[in-house]
Parts: C-alpha cells; sequence; structure tokens
C-alpha cells in the first residue's frame, strides 16, 4: 500500500497529497495548483493531538 502525506503550498495554499517517497528524496515539490517549486519541508503540514 502506498503511503502518502499531506503539503500546503506555501504561496497560494492549496492542499494536496504525495508519495512518501518524495518527502526524502531531495526534490522540491511543484504545486498542481500554482506551479510553484517549494522545498518539502516548508509545505508539511503537521497534525496535532486531540484535546
Amino acid at each position: 500500500m502506498t503511503e502518502i502525506f499531506w503539503v500546503r503550498c506555501p504561496k497560494c495554499k492549496g492542499r494536496f497529497y504525495c508519495d512518501t517517497e518524495l518527502r526524502y528524496a531531495g526534490v522540491d515539490l511543484i504545486c498542481p495548483f500554482c506551479q510553484t517549486s517549494f522545498d518539502v519541508e516548508k509545505g508539511l503540514e503537521t497534525r496535532t493531538a486531540p484535546h
């Protein structure tokens, strides 16, 4: 089963998912909405534990 992670474009704030292998591949992601290229770490969404 393919694992995914969610990112949010730092420019347009569009949210999309990527294959986990891309997270550690050392490549920039390209937003499918505005075509901005950005570092994976800048777009990672973090989860917070429920209260």
